[in-house]
């Protein structure tokens, strides 16, 4: 469990389910589920929110070292947990039940920060300590002798047997030998299967200008509320909206129009969120 400070650091501190309170934010690894929680205290402003998400996202991808062991190293999903939300969103506080039976649950401590959770009196998983040091290297793969069938005699040519095999390289000097050319009238090409052609992701499309316009209406009718905004393009295309204190509103283009997430506009006053959609509405109309 980590307190997440000004300026970016994390700290190592007890695990108690004490420290999740408004005037905190706190990072939880758990690598019995793979997840590292983020919890958000209401109190907490907007830059320090993103200041504990970048700090978790770290921890996500390189862990924690204790000890000999670095604790972490698994973790696969980032759960963000705002209080703001809880009692109001259902999905939150699903996510909320979660972190709060895993934070009841009996524990011993490994070291002073570090604990584990015993199930049928033996350790549960990937939090088992070793006497041995971990590397954050791969392992040199080890040969394996393997029986195959013999393969039919094929007509291509081959490298003679004792010369190795080399890999291709942009700085060979070597001349390329001479090849036979055959007329293309008389080539044939062989069916090769789709899954072993080369794909090329193809650049995201542009916007549509009306579309990029509708984008900058919801965008203005924030700033006439809020100075200081945060703007963030998620995975799935969808656009999230956040100012000092929290989230104003999140949406997405589909088929042309603005469709808002069933949770935009619950962490503001009623009239700020009316007269957003009604300056949307307005200009709208102009396209």
């Amino acid at each position: 469990m980590f307190k997440v400070l000004e300026g970016g650091v994390s700290e190592p501190i007890k695990w108690s389910k004490d420290h999740l309170n408004p005037e905190s934010n706190i990072i939880i690894l758990d690598e019995g589920s793979s997840s590292v929680f983020l919890w958000y205290g209401a109190k907490q402003g907007l830059v320090s929110r993103r200041t504990a998400l970048r700090q978790a996202e770290s921890l996500k991808g390189h862990g924690f070292s204790v000890g000999k062991s670095i604790v972490g190293r698994d973790i696969k999903e980032l759960i963000e947990i705002d209080q703001r939300k809880i009692g109001r969103v259902p999905e939150v506080d699903d996510l909320h039940d979660n972190l709060q039976t895993l934070l009841s649950r009996g524990f011993k401590y490994l070291d002073d920060y570090t604990v584990t959770f015993d199930v049928d009196g033996d350790f549960p998983s990937a939090i088992k300590p070793t006497s041995k040091p971990v590397s954050t290297k791969a392992p040199k793969p080890t040969p394996v002798a393997m029986s195959v069938d013999k393969p039919e005699p094929v007509v291509i040519k081959t490298q003679p047997a004792k010369e190795k095999m080399k890999h291709a390289s942009e700085y060979d000097t070597e001349p390329d030998l001479p090849k036979k050319t055959i007329p293309i009238s008389s080539q044939k090409i062989a069916d090769t299967p789709m899954s072993t052609i080369e794909q090329v992701t193809a650049p995201e499309p542009k916007l549509d200008l009306s579309i990029q316009a509708k984008i900058g209406f919801v965008l203005i009718g924030v700033l006439d509320h809020y100075n200081d905004i945060w703007i963030s393009k998620k995975e799935d295309g969808s656009y999230s909206v956040e100012h000092m204190d929290g989230k104003v509103c999140q949406f997405s283009n589909s088929e042309g129009k603005i469709k808002f997430s069933s949770d935009s506009f619950t962490g503001i006053s009623t009239n700020i969120k009316t007269e957003i959609q009604k300056k949307f509405l307005e200009m709208s109309k102009l396209l």
